[in-house]
């Protein structure tokens, strides 16, 4: 941030005129920096010094800024500000607002901006749906979560990697093992492929739920693909064999540990 106000300064020194791509970025720079307060005295000046006007990026990064603040009044009034200016938010200012209100445990205000979007013609997008899909899971309701996914499928809006491994986590977390294992093998067939976080969520489910059986294949997967899983799952599985006395597949299991990545001492002690 500091060698890029450095530019700024020499640009202005220069006579060369910022323009809104300039200040968008210097604006980002300070929300991302907890800098709030220079960066709306930025805005101000674009406007009075410089004759920019604000674009939707630099209300995007002002109010993410101000929502991980947990100022949720500002960041409304500073999307009022756009409406008056005629600045149209994007889905990114949206998804944001609903995702401070869903952390803020304003459930029902969160679903009031969701169809205040759909109602100014922006559509959710993925992060949208995620933001949703997140919020159902720590409630465990995975019903409605399921159903927001299938949704997101419905009006063309494909689900990413992040929506899947949002519910994988919270799958493994509720101990429903089998359920995140289906989902899991289901991802190829839905257009997405695993990437290394579900297998690092989905392999550390298994080991938590003492199938080791089913562990070893997703650790064979990993080491497949190029992937390491964590050395604690690691930890997870060959003590769960040891204990469970079964020695053939605690031999594969070291086995594939041994080609695939290095066990911790802990785990050698086993």
């Amino acid at each position: 941030l500091d060698e890029a106000l450095k530019v700024f300064d020499e640009m202005r020194n220069r006579g060369l005129r910022p323009d809104t791509v300039t200040f968008g970025t210097l604006i980002d720079g300070y929300c991302l920096n907890l800098r709030l307060k220079d960066a709306f005295k930025l805005k101000e000046d674009m406007v009075r010094v410089y004759g920019v006007r604000p674009n939707a990026h630099v209300y995007a990064s002002l109010i993410k800024g101000l929502c991980g603040l947990g100022e949720l009044s500002l960041a409304f009034r500073l999307k009022e500000e756009m409406v008056r200016n005629e600045v149209r938010a994007d889905s990114a200012i949206y998804s944001t607002l609903i995702n401070a209100l869903f952390k803020a445990g304003r459930k029902e205000e969160a679903f009031r901006v969701l169809e205040k979007m759909s109602g100014n013609g922006c559509k959710p997008d993925t992060v949208t749906y995620n933001v949703i899909i997140n919020e159902f899971c720590k409630e465990r309701d995975f019903e409605v979560a399921y159903r927001f996914l299938d949704e997101m499928v419905e009006r063309g809006c494909k689900p990413d990697v992040i929506s899947y491994n949002v519910l994988l986590g919270g799958l493994c977390k509720e101990g429903k093992w089998s359920e995140a294992s289906d989902l899991f093998e289901d991802m190829p067939r839905r257009g997405c492929a695993p990437d290394i976080v579900s297998y690092r969520i989905i392999f550390d489910g298994l080991c938590d739920g003492m199938l080791f059986k089913e562990a070893a294949f997703v650790l064979d997967e990993m080491f497949f693909k190029g992937y390491a899983p964590y050395h604690t799952s690691i930890g997870k599985i060959v003590q769960g064999l040891c204990k469970a006395g079964n020695k053939d597949l605690l031999s594969k299991v070291l086995e594939s540990l041994v080609n695939g990545v290095s066990i911790d001492a802990d785990t050698q002690r086993m």
